[in-house]
């Protein structure tokens, strides 16, 4: 009877054991960790004036939706959870808040906006809550002393800095004009612009800015031509540089153009006519979907199956790029143990990975500046309907 008694007390202890273990194992997995699911997050303008970015949203949903169809990660389906902030930044830090407080998202992946994710970006990082492949380029995102964020592509500041280079040695200008965004991805490009002038002895003779929400742009258009600008950089989103080539046309004025990246769109000569585009140089960061490269046209297949309306360009890439290195991450994470911090080191392990979008990925350990998913632009002009590749003389 003692021995009965001692022998069933051994296996409700080795019981008990197990239960401790298995109980122990699942609180070792961060906020948004389910048995059967992860719960990423991300804010887009799904409606509103700049809602033909929420491209890059659905570029993120399409390659979450193969993943799911495909098995998920790890036992895991992808839960990504997607809501609608107009670009308003008002809206964005009550969805954020809610992301974080109320559903326990694990991470936020392929967010969408300048003005939005500065407005967030400090809660983020004080939540110490995963960040990746936000679509800006804003200075703050790109150079804030956090770990937890991973910037998708160089800073504006930058891309203004090579953009005057263009202007000068591509299109032999000593005088240019600019018309931005008068919101933080347009004030970050004019930081650069006027940080490299002198250097390569440019003068910038008329700065145009206009809201994000404007809808013309005319006036802007005619004191650029009135200047005596010899060249234009046009940081505009797809709707507003239309705008600007259509207002270009219609006073014939023919000075040279290059647009920034987040300007480079199927949209832009749907809107304004082919006509009023031919010419126009766009700095970009990724391959075009024409590319014979397996993981484009993977990504092209992907997307056509699940938004088939949609006419692929760079901006549905921003989405794949963030979505697929997280995807890479949470892979190689295994089962267990899915914590933020964790996440965080898996992410800097990745180098030199090719399965992607982005032709190579390799980030650093650090914070966001050692962090960046691309870090690379390239250039295209746009000719007889379509976006041809340009190389630029620094880089042959």
């Amino acid at each position: 009877m003692t021995r009965s008694i001692a022998r069933l007390g051994s296996l409700l202890g080795a019981f008990a054991l197990a239960a401790l273990g298995s109980s122990s194992a699942l609180a070792q997995n961060g906020p948004g960790i389910k048995d059967k699911e992860i719960l990423l997050c991300s804010y887009q303008p799904m409606t509103g004036s700049t809602s033909s970015y929420f491209r890059m949203g659905k570029g993120a949903d399409a390659w979450f939706k193969h993943v799911n169809e495909t098995g998920g990660i790890n036992g895991r389906m992808v839960n990504f959870n997607m809501v609608d902030d107009k670009y308003e930044t008002a809206r964005t830090v009550g969805i954020v808040k809610r992301f974080i407080e109320r559903d326990d998202c694990f991470a936020i992946v392929a967010p969408l906006g300048s003005a939005p994710t500065v407005a967030v970006i400090d809660y983020i990082v004080e939540q110490k809550v995963p960040l990746v492949g936000a679509g800006t380029g804003a200075a703050k995102p790109l150079e804030i002393p956090s770990k937890y964020v991973f910037p998708l592509f160089p800073s504006y500041r930058d891309e203004g800095k090579d953009l005057v280079r263009f202007a000068k040695e591509v299109l032999k200008a000593q005088k240019i004009a600019l018309l931005y965004q008068n919101d933080p991805s347009g004030k970050t490009h004019l930081d650069g612009i006027k940080s490299v002038l002198a250097q390569h002895g440019v003068q910038l003779v008329s700065e145009q800015g206009y809201e994000p929400k404007e809808v013309d742009v005319s006036a802007q258009v005619l004191a650029m031509r009135n200047s005596g600008a010899e060249a234009v950089i046009c940081s505009c989103a797809p709707e507003p540089a239309a705008k600007f080539y259509t207002e270009r046309r219609k006073l014939g004025w023919t000075a040279p153009v290059v647009n920034v990246f987040f300007g480079k769109s199927p949209k832009v000569p749907e809107l304004a006519g082919k006509e009023a585009v031919e010419g126009v140089y766009f700095s970009t960061i990724f391959r075009d979907f024409e590319s014979k490269a397996p993981q484009m046209q993977e990504a092209l297949r992907i997307l056509k199956k699940y938004y088939p309306q949609e006419d692929p360009d760079a901006i549905h890439l921003w989405g794949f790029a963030g979505a697929q290195v997280a995807t890479e991450a949470l892979k190689r994470m295994g089962r267990n143990n899915i914590t933020r911090d964790r996440f965080v080191e898996t992410m800097e392990s990745i180098k030199d990975w090719k399965a992607s979008v982005v032709p190579s990925v390799t980030i650093n350990k650090g914070n966001a500046p050692e962090h960046f998913i691309v870090r690379e632009m390239s250039y295209v002009v746009y000719k007889g309907g379509k976006f041809e590749d340009f190389t630029v003389p620094w880089q042959k």
